[in-house]
């Protein structure tokens, strides 16, 4: 079954996150519909498989799988009857086209069961591949048990003839990417085959480009595209998941839109050569040194929008602030991730949009309370908050010791608070750890401790610690201050005010399963239903192009406003009044 359980990534990052419904032909065990389905748990989800054993394995994860061929007839009328009205968003073709007998006729007919603005999403193999013109020039065509010259292929395509595949079947547009395996082998391979080009009168850049592809990442959209969108991001080092959650997890969800490209990095980033000019953001960067002012200001001169984004109080560090906040005024757009954040920032840069933090998707989760079956576990895995667990450690030690081998503290991060731990409590620790590890060991817990004192810089923090708790089943035991913010919060979160008793609260969830086991459903149903980033990425899209169209009016708007601003400084550097107060924006 090892065939049947693989997931192809790539295909993966070509179906939109907004799909709001998936046919899948050949589903096999259905990973790969449940890997979809973690990203948009409420989609419509159709999978066929020819196999009636491995369509049994994929019903067990996806919602609605069929058996039978899909080149017969009544097959294809059982897809179009589970389909939603108006049709599919997206049909699926993973490792499938080559194995038909007619795809041409058959890939006309599944596209009759798309949405007029529905999309084909594709992997197909590449026989243009130079291992296998290596193994044509040494006069060798083997058939395999699998690769490229499996055995059970029947068709064998081009880029050229995949083209040719597609507008056959009537689809409006295409786009193509290649998936290039063994790049360590690929290149010297391609030299050789370069070389060759020049001495058949070729052009060694189209041999190179139809060689280099192992197989061709297509998407087929029955309607235009909309215009090109390019987005691209410059995050500080990661730290603690934050630029994770407000650069990567975001635009990776925007890149699987059509028509949109993405390019983001961690302290550092090269554009593609080829990137046309779009919109540039730069997260918690401070903007305050000359070379990153130039920096800013070449981008804006090539063409692109240029947006701050933030998502804490920008008051925390001096360069913020002894700039004056240059980092808000000195670019197009702000964005932020909560209102108070926004308030705050307006009188910099009337030009701020909240963007709500979100999860990425669902996280595989015991059903189980407590879920290791015996014990709850309780995660803690914040960064600087060893005031925030100060406060609340003389309530919780004692209820910790109480319960015993009921529970275990599990510790991301902290050395020092794992350290000091009193003896008698049964306790992990981890180090820092990667952004997927991070979200795996918290959901193996079955609650989670959220402290934030009252001090104004965790007032504008947002609710992405308590949003990552429900996408991971885990019911967080947390302060008023920013998470009981929403009411779904309240039925899902147990809070406890301040000079309160943490060691109660955790006591109370530990010792009611059926409470804890309905709290973690709510938390889940709520992220599911509307923080995930799925709901948010057409209006990210959409913003993002408002803005390239208003591109001429806000760099009118950032020049007056930096000019304004400049003559203020001077006018306070000269002995005036109008100067800004730059402890309160």
């Amino acid at each position: 079954m090892g065939y049947f359980s693989n997931i192809n990534a790539e295909l993966l990052e070509k179906i939109p996150v907004t799909a709001e419904s998936v046919l899948e032909i050949g589903c096999a065990g259905g990973r790969f519909g449940a890997a979809f389905l973690a990203r948009h748990p409420g989609a419509v989800y159709v999978g066929v498989e020819l196999s009636a054993p491995v369509a049994a394995e994929a019903a067990r994860r996806l919602p609605t799988v069929l058996v039978g061929d899909i080149e017969e007839e009544a097959t294809v009328k059982a897809a179009a009857a589970a389909a939603p009205p108006g049709g599919y968003a997206v049909l699926v073709l993973g490792d499938v086209l080559e194995h038909l007998r007619d795809p041409w006729r058959t890939l006309a007919s599944l596209r009759g069961l798309l949405r007029p603005d529905g999309l084909c999403a594709a992997c197909i193999p590449n026989v243009a591949h130079w291992s296998v013109a290596l193994a044509l020039l040494q006069g060798r065509w083997n058939y395999e048990e699998s690769g490229l010259l499996d055995r059970t292929h029947l068709r064998f395509f081009t880029l050229e003839s995949i083209a040719g595949l597609f507008k056959k079947a009537g689809f409006a547009a295409l786009e193509v990417a290649p998936r290039i395996l063994w790049p360590e082998k690929t290149a010297p391979a391609l030299q050789g085959l370069k070389a060759a080009a020049v001495g058949l009168g070729l052009d060694p850049e189209t041999v190179q480009r139809n060689a280099a592809a192992y197989q061709w990442l297509v998407r087929g959209c029955n309607a235009a595209p909309p215009p090109p969108l390019s987005v691209a991001a410059l995050g500080l080092r990661e730290q603690g998941g934050v630029t994770r959650a407000r650069v990567d997890a975001p635009l990776s969800a925007l890149s699987t839109r059509p028509g949109v490209r993405v390019a983001y990095g961690h302290a550092s980033l090269e554009l593609p050569a080829d990137m046309r000019p779009g919109v540039y953001i730069f997260h918690r960067y401070f903007l305050h040194e000359a070379g990153m002012q130039r920096r800013l200001e070449e981008l804006i001169a090539a063409g692109w929008v240029v947006i701050s984004e933030i998502d804490d109080d920008p008051h925390h560090w001096p360069q913020y602030v002894d700039s004056d906040f240059y980092a808000f005024r000195a670019v197009h757009a702000v964005t932020c991730s909560t209102p108070l954040l926004a308030d705050m920032l307006r009188p910099c840069n009337p030009n701020i949009f909240v963007l709500p933090n979100a999860a990425s998707r669902l996280e595989p989760c015991t059903q189980a309370t407590p879920k290791d079956g015996a014990r709850c576990r309780i995660f803690f895995g914040a960064f600087n908050r060893q005031e925030d667990w100060a406060a609340m450690a003389p309530t919780l030690y004692p209820a910790l010791r109480a319960l015993g081998e009921a529970v275990e503290l599990v510790m991301v991060n902290d050395q020092d608070l794992y350290a000091d731990l009193p003896a008698g409590i049964p306790k992990t620790f981890h180090p820092r750890l990667r952004h997927h590890d991070y979200m795996r060991v918290l959901a193996s817990c079955d609650l989670a401790l959220l402290p934030l004192n009252e001090t104004a810089f965790n007032k504008f923090k947002s609710d992405l610690k308590f949003v990552e708790c429900c996408a991971a089943g885990v019911v967080p035991v947390c302060s008023p201050l920013v998470y009981a913010s929403r009411p779904e919060h309240r039925e899902i979160g147990v809070f406890v005010p301040p000079e309160g008793d943490w060691g109660k609260a955790v006591r109370n969830l530990c010792r009611n399963p059926d409470d804890l086991a309905a709290r973690k459903k709510r938390g889940l149903d709520y992220v599911a239903r509307q923080r995930m980033f799925h709901h948010q990425t057409a209006a990210r899209e959409a913003l993002y192009r408002r803005l390239l169209q208003a591109r001429p009016q806000l760099e009118a708007q950032r020049r007056a406003r930096l000019a304004a601003w400049r003559a203020a400084q001077k006018e306070h550097e000269e002995g005036g009044n109008a100067g800004v107060d730059k402890g309160n924006i």
